[in-house]
């Protein structure tokens, strides 16, 4: 057989997390033409070379130093919402169902509106919207931090 029909790994380094293959800047060995044809030209690797290690440490501990601000940040938020209530007001019929289910994203928007602090919608642990007027429990998580919110549902007062 021809040289060029031998399979060469290339060693690369990866830019993102791809399934199969490995991590956010882990360094690997794959198909040349995996590499050549689909992983360079989609900038999700790049050649793993002195220079392109070096830069990936650095790549790394700004990545870490990120993960740290952000981890500080929501302890903050948390910190600050934690054994609070909102009252979101929302349409309903005589028996307490609401028209529409409100999610994490409504309230979310809900304790931005009323505490002025601003949570991603992700850490609202919600697992169906809710559908009836009351009281609820949330649990607001990120990462290790949490910290429970409590939420009212009252009907919407009609003009």
């Amino acid at each position: 057989m021809g040289e060029s029909s031998k399979i060469r790994p290339m060693k690369i380094v990866l830019l993102d997390n791809i399934r199969g293959v490995g991590r956010k800047f882990e360094v690997k060995n794959v198909a040349g033409g995996y590499a050549r044809n689909h992983l360079l030209p989609h900038g999700l690797a790049l050649l793993a070379d002195q220079l392109t290690l070096k830069q990936i440490e650095s790549l790394k501990k700004q990545a870490e130093q990120q993960r740290t601000r952000l981890k500080d940040k929501a302890a903050e938020l948390i910190g600050q919402l934690d054994e609070k209530t909102v009252t979101l007001e929302a349409r309903a019929n005589e028996q307490g169902h609401l028209f529409q289910g409100l999610d994490r994203l409504a309230v979310a928007e809900a304790i931005k509106q009323e505490s002025k602090v601003e949570i991603e919608p992700d850490w609202l642990e919600l697992e169906r919207p809710i559908k009836a007027l009351g009281d609820y429990d949330l649990k607001i998580v990120s990462g290790p931090i949490e910290g429970k919110i409590k939420v009212t549902i009252k009907p919407q007062k009609l003009p």
